[in-house]
C-alpha cells in the first residue's frame, strides 16, 4: 500500500471516530438518583464564582451540588420548562436553577422562603446555572 493511500485512511478513520463522539448524544443525568457531591450555600457559590472563576469552575462545574437559599421567583420558559432563582446576597447575580423534576406543589412556594436545590453545576453567565435540577 502507497503511503498516501495510508495517510489517506488514518485521517478517514480519524474523522469517523470525531463525527462518531460529537454526534452520539450524552445521557441526561437522573438527579434524583445521583449523589451528591457538594453542600454549599447559594452566596458562597456566587462568591466563588464572582472572585475566581476558573477556580470556581475546578470546584463545581459538572458536579452535582445541593444548593441552599432564599428564594427570588419561579418562571415557566417558553420551552415548558421551569426555572427558580435563589439569592446570592449580591446584587449584581443570582443562582439560577433549571428543574429536571417538577415538584408538586412548586406554585405553592412562597417567595422569600428557603428552599434547597440539587442539580449539576454548569458554570457561571453574569449568574451560577445549576441544571437538571430538582427542589430537594
Amino acid at each position: 500500500m502507497k503511503l498516501r493511500t495510508k495517510i489517506f485512511l488514518a485521517v478517514a478513520l480519524v474523522g469517523v471516530a470525531l463525527a462518531y463522539y460529537m454526534l452520539t448524544p450524552t445521557p441526561v443525568i437522573n438527579i434524583q438518583k445521583a449523589d451528591t457531591e457538594i453542600n454549599v450555600n447559594a452566596s458562597h457559590i456566587y462568591a466563588s464564582y464572582f472572585d475566581d472563576e476558573s477556580a470556581a469552575n475546578a470546584e463545581y462545574a459538572g458536579k452535582v451540588v445541593e444548593v441552599s437559599g432564599t428564594l427570588l421567583s419561579v418562571e415557566q420558559l417558553d420551552n415548558g420548562d421551569y426555572q427558580v432563582a435563589l439569592d446570592a446576597d449580591n446584587p449584581l447575580g443570582k443562582i439560577i436553577c433549571t428543574l429536571q423534576v417538577i415538584a408538586p406543589g412548586l406554585e405553592s412556594l412562597e417567595m422569600g422562603q428557603s428552599i434547597t436545590v440539587k442539580g449539576v453545576c454548569t458554570g457561571y453567565l453574569f449568574d451560577v446555572v445549576i441544571d437538571h435540577a430538582m427542589i430537594v
